[in-house]
């Protein structure tokens, strides 16, 4: 039968979710995963989220009507107190977006910014799910190498020359993860972070810092946001969530920008969900009044570093001397290994068949055809997530892979 849908240039350009694509891989019985970027569900504070539903009795008749698309009035007011003080200047509720999940707050900046060619200059490698929302809304990529200190910014000027020598077009955005990344796990270097916002305002590009993991560090001293560092200037966007620090499920994020930015993207949304849900707004705002959230930072921190410690033991301890390379994270979800020798995919197909699943680097980096300027990509890499499985599940999974990396 003939289809009766002819569908538009987007969907028919439209990808899969490399991750997502391997979920039949890894629900397989006996599989130990450590290839979502899952926390740990153990780790949910479900009771004391459950006791704030006391709000429905309090406050029904008016979280359970349709809410502002700025964010729930409570949420907004426990979020400017989190982020004068985490960002280091008292932001007003203009430029305070709540959004539906850190992942919309990139779409709906991109759908503001970008037109169909323009260019968003990415590190490589960098988080698959905001490739795909920039893919959508039709951008190029322009991509900056990593190493363990991140984002090789000294390179950033000529990485934005080239890529306007082969568009005709200056780069839109710079998009970057500086604490903890996803993958590489890497922190971005102070030095370097001041030099990226200072570069960023001399380039005229403004930059998107992602923020999920920030609060997650196990060893080292915080540094500061992109966003203190440049005393709130407006070409340096903060998106951050609750996802991985209360639960990925309440799907509540937030965004601090310039008016005019918050001010577009609150149009742009109204065309799409008006608002994030009133309820849930409203439940992790109680969740904050109740002081709940601190105290649930601290247990998730020793529980996460005890993994993240368990698996760079594991790591040590049974994969074969030489087969691979990787740097102990300091906080977040995630080990980038680099493999000596054999590509990531072909490395995850065998150790699938031994039970153990992982992310192959490729998933990282955007298609060659959609990068200008140097192409970069991660066949010999491969991202592990700690969080997940117990300390058990993470030992065995690691002797797994060794006897993999050993050889066919």
């Amino acid at each position: 039968m003939t289809s009766p849908f002819r569908f538009s240039e987007l969907a028919r350009s439209m990808q899969p979710s490399p991750i997502r694509e391997l979920f039949p891989v890894i629900r397989q019985p006996g599989m130990i995963s450590f290839a979502g970027g899952l926390p740990d569900p153990a780790a949910f504070p479900v009771a004391a989220f459950a006791e704030c539903a006391e709000v429905l009795e309090r406050d029904g008749r008016e979280v359970l009507q349709y809410g502002a698309s700025e964010g729930y009035p409570p949420l907004l007011e426990a979020l400017l107190a989190m982020m004068s003080e985490r960002l280091g200047f008292e932001v007003p509720p203009e430029r305070l977006l709540v959004t539906s999940g850190s992942q919309q707050a990139v779409n709906l900046a991109a759908r503001v910014l970008l037109d169909p060619g323009d260019v968003v200059v990415v590190e490589a490698p960098t988080y698959p799910g905001t490739i795909h929302c920039l893919r959508n809304a039709g951008a190029r990529f322009a991509t900056v190498p990593c190493d363990a200190n991140g984002m090789v910014v000294e390179g950033l000027p000529e990485v934005v020359r080239r890529a306007e020598q082969a568009t005709g077009r200056r780069a839109k955005l710079i998009y970057t993860v500086p604490d903890f990344s996803n993958p590489t796990g890497a922190t971005m270097s102070l030095e370097r972070r001041r030099r990226l916002v200072e570069l960023a305002g001399e380039l005229g590009v403004p930059i998107l810092e992602d923020d999920p993991y920030g609060r997650l560090r196990y060893a080292g001293e915080p540094l500061p946001t992109l966003a203190r560092l440049s005393g709130g200037a407006p070409h340096v966007i903060y998106a951050s969530s609750f996802s991985k620090v209360l639960a990925p499920g309440v799907r509540v994020a937030w965004t601090v920008a310039s008016p005019e930015l918050v001010r577009a993207m609150v149009l742009m949304r109204q065309g799409e969900d008006l608002c994030t849900s009133t309820v849930t707004q409203a439940l992790v705002a109680e969740y904050c009044r109740r002081g709940h959230l601190e105290g649930h930072m601290g247990t998730i921190l020793s529980v996460y570093a005890v993994k993240c410690r368990a698996m760079q033991r594991s790591l040590e301890r049974h994969l074969p001397a030489g087969a691979a390379t990787w740097t102990e994270p300091s906080g977040g979800f995630f080990f980038w290994l680099e493999l000596a020798r054999g590509s990531s995919r072909e490395v995850f197909d065998r150790a699938a068949a031994r039970g153990v699943a992982f992310v192959p680097g490729g998933a990282f980096y955007p298609g060659p055809d959609e990068q200008v300027g140097e192409v970069l990509g991660g066949d010999r890499h491969a991202r592990l997530c700690f969080t997940f499985a117990d300390e058990a599940a993470i030992d065995e999974g690691c002797r797994r892979l060794g006897l993999v990396l050993e050889g066919p």
